[in-house]
């Protein structure tokens, strides 16, 4: 997996604004480059709770801040960008073999999570070390 934060990017997603109110919307392959498989979102999180703390081997993902705000820290296995989602209209890319760690939510948030797989607990790598000794392993043998 040769990713690396500069494959991690904010998306902008379709506004529109009328007298019904606002709607943001986005495609599989348009905005959201890649097939949405599974779709979750976490919310009533507690300020203090994490989430997160992995990295997936195969799956891509997508996190929106559909309300309120949080922040992801993205690991490459070399270096490290945070970013503050408190914007509906905006989604992070997290590409595949990236470290994720989701953490100071707002009491308000809810994070809508779209991902390029089904869920397969197999994919998730949970160790922080594990997971830059395998990015240094794959990054040497491509």
């Amino acid at each position: 997996m040769g990713t690396t934060l500069q494959d991690c990017y904010l998306i902008s997603f379709f506004h529109q604004n009328s007298e019904k109110g606002e709607m943001i919307s986005a495609h599989s392959f348009q905005e959201i480059p890649f097939e949405v498989q599974r779709v979750y979102y976490l919310y009533e999180v507690t300020e203090d709770r994490k989430s997160g703390y992995h990295a997936n081997i195969h799956n891509q993902q997508v996190m929106v801040a559909v309300q309120g705000s949080f922040e992801v820290r993205l690991h490459d296995g070399v270096a490290a960008q945070t970013y503050l989602l408190d914007d509906p209209q905006k989604g992070l890319l997290i590409r595949e073999g990236i470290w994720r760690e989701v953490k100071h939510f707002s009491p308000d948030a809810i994070c809508l999570v779209l991902c390029s797989e089904q869920f397969e607990e197999g994919d998730y790598m949970k160790d922080f070390g594990a997971f830059v000794e395998w990015k240094n392993k794959t990054i040497h043998s491509a």
